[in-house]
């Protein structure tokens, strides 16, 4: 996104979203925030073990800050945004699916049931944590029959895959569920009204 759009406060260099999520992207783009995507090469099961967490919204909290960290670490001066996502039914969290009979798996799983989305995001400059903040949607997604998700996986095609859950609500995903409580934007993994009151107070914007 180019500076020219954005509503950052004069002077400020773009932000830096350690992430090519294509929601959160798409979520940072539409508030007119100007960014580079940089992904952040590391590895989220070794850093998880490690961390000892097992709360879905401290492992989503604790990826995020680590998401940014590494990015900052390259990026002296600069405002990075890590973020992360997790799904929770119950005391099972759950990874993004392998292939599409894992898909499969996980939407019969939780087909019937309420399950919650962690999105957790941190802000961090400079090696430092400047802000970090979790929220929580809950989900409940209809009863599905076994022909009803094979058909469900034969239209969305390859792009489950990308998602914990094997949804996207954005897209044909809104067709499984039958009820939706919480913020939109939690949903899809970047809680921005947060973000944008951290930035706010950091005159970092221009109202």
């Amino acid at each position: 996104m180019t500076d020219k759009a954005s509503i950052l406060a004069q002077g400020e260099p773009p932000l830096i979203l350690a992430s090519q999520s294509r929601a959160r992207r798409a979520v940072l783009a539409g508030a007119r925030l100007a960014f580079e995507a940089l992904p952040a090469e590391l590895d989220e099961r070794s850093i998880e073990a490690e961390s000892g967490l097992t709360a879905p919204g401290e492992v989503a909290e604790c990826l995020a800050r680590a998401k940014a960290s590494v990015v900052s670490a390259v990026h002296p001066g600069r405002y990075v945004i890590g973020a992360d996502q997790t799904l929770a039914l119950g005391m099972r969290r759950f990874s993004k699916p392998a292939d599409r009979t894992a898909a499969a798996d996980q939407i019969a799983m939780l087909a019937g049931k309420t399950h919650e989305l962690h999105a957790a995001i941190a802000v961090i400059r400079d090696g430092q944590v400047l802000f970090s903040h979790v929220s929580v949607a809950r989900m409940t997604m209809r009863p599905l029959s076994e022909p009803a998700i094979d058909a469900y996986l034969a239209e969305a095609g390859n792009a489950v895959l990308g998602s914990v859950g094997a949804y996207q609500l954005e897209g044909l995903g809104v067709h499984l569920f039958e009820r939706i409580e919480g913020d939109y934007f939690t949903i899809l993994g970047m809680p921005l009204l947060p973000l944008l009151a951290f930035l706010r107070s950091r005159n970092l914007l221009r109202f």
